[in-house]
């Protein structure tokens, strides 16, 4: 029996997608579907959908939604889906982090301690990042405080040399007391040496 050409070509196309279905069902697992967990920030710096979510420093999902919550503070609500074989243990921490120096956001997640672990749905806690103003707010306050304590050292010293101007007379004075007490006493101290039998004897 001879096989058309195109029944040649049907086999061929028939059998790649046989293959390729093969190969899907060994590289997809069915049974790993994601889970979502919620966590909230009061700034989320340049935090995007779709970022990376990293569990220790490993990618382990994504921010699938950000959304503003309006209640007695406003707040950032983010939506991380991530893989089934990802557990995230009770006291584990979410927080902004940044690939690079200057690089794109991530939501990054500490490893926790505990043996309990997040089910879907449920909310982990946060950290916010620190925002650049504030160590713009702190770098001025240590400034402002540096210049007043420069202050402070400039007036002590100021007073320092009009106590020493107002009183110069009598420190003359005194160091001069002082150098003649000093020479006296080595002029002594030598006589002693050379006759210290001067020692036995009271003057008159």
């Amino acid at each position: 029996m001879k096989v058309s050409n195109e029944m040649k070509a049907g086999l061929v196309i028939l059998a790649g997608i046989l293959v390729a279905v093969f190969f899907l069902f060994k590289t997809t697992n069915f049974q790993s579907e994601p889970y979502e967990l919620k966590t909230y920030f009061n700034y989320a710096g340049d935090l995007k959908p779709d970022a990376t979510v990293k569990l220790s420093g490993i990618e382990v999902g994504r921010v699938v939604k950000i959304e503003f919550i309006y209640g007695e503070e406003t707040k950032v609500e983010c939506t991380l889906s991530l893989d089934r074989k990802a557990k995230i243990r009770k006291d584990a921490v979410a927080y902004v982090g940044t690939s690079g120096f200057v690089g794109d956001a991530y939501v990054g997640l500490t490893p926790g301690t505990l043996q309990d672990f997040f089910k879907p749905n449920e909310v982990i806690g946060s950290e916010d990042p620190v925002q650049m103003r504030d160590i713009m707010k702190k770098a001025k306050k240590i400034a402002d405080d540096m210049d007043a304590t420069l202050l402070e050292v400039k007036t002590l010293a100021s007073n320092a040399n009009g106590l020493l101007s107002d009183n110069r007379e009598h420190i003359d004075e005194i160091v001069v007391n002082i150098e003649a007490s000093t020479q006296n006493f080595k002029e002594f101290t030598e006589d002693v040496k050379k006759h210290p039998w001067k020692l036995l004897f009271k003057g008159e």
